[in-house]
């Protein structure tokens, strides 16, 4: 049986953010990958769902809040965005497009 895994491209497209963040979670340190072949990063579904789990669940502390308002369905992907734009924010400020 063969494990899941993402590659980084694949994991751009499902959080919805360019490649350059997840390399950059990688470098950090907060998302694990593996190195396949000796040049591919590969992202394990089991490390996307840690990951995804633990910002998440950082994140519902603040929903519980009583200045967040009521929960809904979409609150999840909404959390997901935020995280992924507070990786992608020191990016942004050094391309000189400002005023989107």
């Amino acid at each position: 049986m063969t494990a899941a895994v993402f590659n980084v491209t694949g994991l751009a497209d499902r959080w919805g953010c360019g490649t350059d963040t997840i390399y950059s979670l990688i470098h950090s340190g907060n998302l694990v990958a593996f190195k396949l072949g000796g040049k591919l990063l590969r992202v394990r579904a089991e490390e996307v769902e840690r990951y995804e789990c633990q910002n998440i669940a950082s994140n519902d502390t603040e929903a519980s809040s009583p200045s967040s308002g009521s929960k809904t369905a979409n609150d999840t992907g909404t959390r997901l965005e935020r995280l992924i734009d507070r990786q992608a924010s020191p990016q942004r400020a050094r391309s000189g497009n400002g005023g989107r």
